[in-house]
This record gives structure tokens, C-alpha cells and sequence, in this order.
């Protein structure tokens, strides 16, 4: 009776199988033969390996019923020889059905992803920004997070928690950061510099920060429906280390800062562990509650994308802010191919007449790399990047790599590539060139997610998109001919953002100002020897 039971489970199962191999096969072929450069998106790719293995099923199947038919009919005539010959292809192409590897034989076989970098090394583009125009620091402290945690350990154990993140490294981490960028000795003179170079690069003269001058902070918590021990957020450690930075050595008051993920859930974590901490800052969410103010989308329209789609409004508190500090998480996903400091405002963004609480921003994502393919096509994240309340009121840009997450439901991942070794990222990113941040980033990115089929390579898949808007970021000679960016509709278009450039190699990871060839991106590196000398 187990027999008839397990009998009949295996037939469902080959069923199951067959029909979800013929649905994506036939999905596969609409979708490439009238655009075959869809065949390298990832949607694409997760249906190939079903199609592969439907295919090979069929072949193997095909090859084994007529070679056992040939060896019956070979025998019957006495022709022993040729007879053995088609059992011995029966056999082999039986047992390639079975042992075959179809995500492996896809990736050898049916689709080569190309995966050199779009762009040539060390040929900088666009004008650099900043205090230190192009300046990004990198600090990496392997000793920041646990590396025993297990992402798995869901109920038991959370990625955020003191005990997986060093808080004290992770300001000094920080402090760190910001001192290297703004060739300081003392913080507080860091930041002091680094708030001259903003106001004086915004025509408000070589001035520090003013008391009373509002600070708005825009954090990445997409993954709000519910804390998940597998998908990170925005550190909380990191976000005490900037209010700690911001109140104690910048001058700030608590209440003149507003920080949160303007339609995303401030979730209890958070609360717990940075509300506590700083309680008179001025927390907001989608929904409010618990101490946390529900955003305020302003009165107007104040973004009309350039291809004029879609206008949308902005939380007013960013419009009664003078400065904005950008913090996206490190990780990698299956639209932009990257979901960084542009991408991080598509949650800035709302329709008007929309509920924050309830904020969909799918209406926004159809100019993103996976659905417009090629060069020089409408990227509404240069928009994102640009508009005057947004990357225009960018003091600061703070790259969260403490973990590292793949796809934009930040599944958390270890890096294997060079400095990381199999561990967590550990890293802080900074800069005031946004462009040059996002391009430091698209090289580490890139480079983790070469040859690692355990990986969504969306950097890879998405390359040329990628670099399409960073390229449009950079300098308007790559914009669209029918495009001119212009997100607040005031006939004022975009200037260059920054400078996009690819490092000379992923050893090395020098750019052109570290070369002394050209005028693109610095990146200053720090690793865990120096920090260890510093504690």
C-alpha cells in the first residue's frame, strides 16, 4: 500500500514538473524571439532552468525509448553488436537525465553571460563633487558583525541585535569615515568642513552649520511587512552612530532632525533600539504610531518626471529641510540592478491623493534597467538623483554595508570576494558625489557576483543599464535625444550629478585621481589593521 502511494506521488511530481517545464518554455520563446536581449533578464532566467531541464527531459526520454527500441529490433536479428551499441546509448542518455546539472548545462550552454564591465577602466565622466571633488572613503572592519551569525536562525536570533553589530566599532567606524573624508584630525572640524563645502557649493557662501537648520535623514526599511532574520534593513547601530555624530560633534539639536523611510513601517526594532537612544529626534513612517509621526506628503506636485508620465509629490519635511543625509543599504536588485542612492528616493516619492500608509511605488519602476534595455534611454532615476529637494539638498551620502543583501528583499548574504573572504561586507561607504558612490559600489557589486551561479548576478544581467543612468547622472552627452532633464518642470535641466568611472582592477581598486591620470573618482580605503591600532 506504501508502494501504491509513493507510485502515485511520483507520477504528480513528474507531472508537475512536466507541465511547469512546458509553461516556462513556451513563456521563454514569446518573450526572447521577438527581443532576444530579454533572454539575460532575471525573470528569464528563473524560467530556464525548468525550460532547460523539460528540454533535456524530453531528449533524454526521446533518445532512450528509440535506442531500447533499436536494441529489441537489433537483437531480434540476431545483430548483437549494433544491438549493444543502442543499449549503451539508451544507458547514457537515461543517465544524463539523471545526473544532469540543468542550471549548470544552461549556463554552459544555452546563454554565455558576458561579464566584462560596460565601461572602460580609469575614463572618468562628468564633473566630480564635493569637499574633495570624487572623493569616496571605504571602511572595513571585519570585527563589526558576528561571523558565525546564521542569517536562518529566524525567531532565535536577529541580524540587528548588540549582539551580531558592534556599536562602538560601528562609530568608529563612522568617525572614521568622515575625518578621511574631509582631511581633518578632529571630527568636529570634519563636519564643519563638510557643511562649508555643501553651502558654498549651493550659493550660500562658505558657511557652517547654522542652529536651528533642519536635517532631513532618508533610510532604506523596505522590508516593513514584518523584522526577518534573513532580510536586512538599515543598521540601527549605524543610524546611533549618526545621531550620535550629528548632536554631539556637528551641533545639531535632536528635534531639528527628521530620519525614517517616509511610506515604509519604523518597526519595533528600531523603536527598541534607536528611538530609545535619541527620543527627542523626530521619527516618521507610512502609518504613524508609537511615538512615530506619519509623513506629510506636501500640498503640490513638486516632481514631474522628465518624460512626463508621472508627477508626484515629496514629504514636506524634506522641503522644509536644508540638508539631506542619503543612507541606502549595500545590495544588489531585479530592477535597477543596483538599489542604492537613487534608487533609495524611490520611497520619497508619492502620488497625489495617495495614502502614505499604503504607498505602491510600482507605477514608478517602468524606466528601470529590466524594463528598458540599451543606451540612451529615459532613466527616471537620473530624476531621482537630481531633483532639487532630493539629491539636491545632499549633504552627505552614507552607503550601509554592514551587511550586505541580495535582491531588494535584501536577503542577507556573505561576500566572497577580496577584502571580505566568505564573511559579511563589514564596510561604510561615504561621500558628497553621489555619482561616485554609486560607481565605487557598482565595481564592489559587480566583482562579488562574477562566476557565482548561488547569486542573483542582476549587476551582471543589467550591466549596461546600470551604467546607461549613471552615465546620464554624469554628463548630459548620454542623455536621451528627446529628454532633457528637468524634474522640478521649471526649465532648469540637470547638470552633471558626478562622476561615473570604473576602477583599474578589483585587486588594486585604484581610480583615475589615485593614478594621478585624470580627474575622477578618489577612493581612500581603510581596513580592519588600521582600526585595530586605532582601538
Amino acid at each position: 500500500m506504501e508502494n501504491q502511494k509513493d507510485f502515485k506521488k511520483r507520477k504528480k511530481t513528474i507531472f508537475f514538473l512536466i507541465l511547469i517545464g512546458l509553461a516556462s518554455t513556451i513563456w521563454f520563446f514569446m518573450r526572447v524571439i521577438p527581443k532576444p536581449s530579454r533572454a539575460t533578464y532575471p525573470c528569464m532566467r528563473t524560467a530556464v532552468p525548468f525550460m532547460s531541464a523539460f528540454i533535456i527531459y524530453l531528449l533524454s526520454l526521446g533518445t532512450t525509448v528509440f535506442s531500447l527500441k533499436k536494441f529489441k529490433q537489433n537483437f531480434a536479428k540476431a545483430k548483437y553488436l549494433s544491438g549493444s551499441v543502442f543499449l549503451l546509448v539508451a544507458i547514457l542518455s537515461f543517465s544524463s537525465y539523471l545526473f544532469q546539472d540543468s542550471k549548470q548545462s544552461f549556463a554552459r550552454s544555452i546563454i554565455e553571460l558576458d561579464e566584462t564591465f560596460p565601461v572602460p577602466s580609469n575614463e572618468p565622466v562628468g564633473e566630480a563633487k564635493g569637499l574633495f571633488p570624487g572623493r569616496v572613503v571605504w571602511v572595513y572592519d571585519q570585527d563589526v558583525t558576528n561571523e558565525n551569525y546564521d542569517p536562518a536562525s529566524a525567531g532565535k536570533d536577529w541580524w540587528y541585535s548588540n549582539n551580531n553589530v558592534d556599536q562602538d566599532v560601528v562609530g568608529l567606524m563612522l568617525s572614521t569615515a568622515i575625518v578621511q573624508y574631509a582631511g581633518k584630525n578632529e571630527i568636529s572640524e570634519a563636519w564643519e568642513a563638510i557643511f562649508k563645502s555643501y553651502n558654498s557649493s549651493h550659493g550660500r557662501g562658505e558657511t557652517a552649520y547654522t542652529a536651528g537648520e533642519k536635517i532631513a535623514v532618508k533610510i532604506n526599511l523596505t522590508n516593513q511587512k514584518g523584522s526577518s532574520s534573513e532580510r536586512m534593513d538599515a543598521t540601527p547601530q549605524l543610524l546611533n552612530a549618526l545621531l550620535h555624530e550629528l548632536t554631539e560633534n556637528a551641533g545639531v539639536q535632536e528635534s531639528d532632525i527628521t530620519l525614517g523611510d517616509p511610506y515604509r513601517d519604523f518597526r519595533a526594532e528600531y523603536i527598541d533600539l534607536v528611538m530609545s537612544e535619541f527620543p527627542d529626534v523626530n521619527y516618521v513612517d507610512g502609518k504613524g504610531g508609537n511615538g512615530v509621526i506619519q509623513t506629510i506628503p506636501s500640498k503640490n506636485e513638486v516632481l514631474v518626471f522628465s518624460d512626463k508620465k508621472i508627477k508626484s509629490t515629496l514629504p514636506q519635511y524634506y522641503l522644509d529641510a536644508t540638508y539631506l543625509i542619503n543612507i541606502p543599504c549595500l545590495k544588489t536588485h531585479g530592477g535597477g540592478g543596483l538599489t542604492l542612492i537613487a534608487k533609495n528616493h524611490l520611497g520619497s516619492f508619492l502620488e497625489k491623493g495617495s495614502n502614505p500608509s499604503s504607498q505602491y511605488a510600482g507605477a514608478m519602476h517602468y524606466s528601470l534597467p529590466s524594463n528598458v534595455s540599451g543606451q540612451k534611454k529615459y532613466r527616471n532615476l537620473v530624476d531621482f538623483m537630481g531633483h532639487e529637494e532630493t539629491g539636491g539638498k545632499g549633504l552627505l551620502y552614507i552607503i550601509d554595508g554592514i551587511w550586505g543583501g541580495e535582491d531588494w528583499k535584501g536577503w542577507i548574504k556573505k561576500f566572497k570576494s577580496e577584502p571580505f573572504n566568505n564573511d559579511y561586507p563589514n564596510s561604510i561607504l561615504i561621500g558628497q558625489d553621489p555619482v561616485a558612490l554609486e560607481s565605487v559600489c557598482f565595481d564592489i557589486l559587480f566583482e562579488e557576483c562574477l562566476g557565482d551561479e548561488t547569486k542573483e548576478n542582476y549587476p551582471i544581467t543589467l550591466k549596461n543599464e546600470i551604467a546607461d543612468y549613471l552615465l546620464q547622472c554624469a554628463s548630459a552627452d548620454y542623455w536621451p535625444d528627446n529628454i532633457n532633464y528637468d524634474p522640478e518642470a521649471d526649465s532648469s535641466v540637470l547638470e552633471s550629478l558626478g562622476v561615473f568611472e570604473h576602477w583599474n582592477n578589483a585587486t588594486d581598486r585604484k581610480y583615475s585621481r589615485n593614478l594621478g591620470t585624470g580627474d575622477g573618482i578618489e577612493l581612500i580605503y581603510t581596513g580592519t589593521i588600521y582600526l585595530s591600532n586605532i582601538r
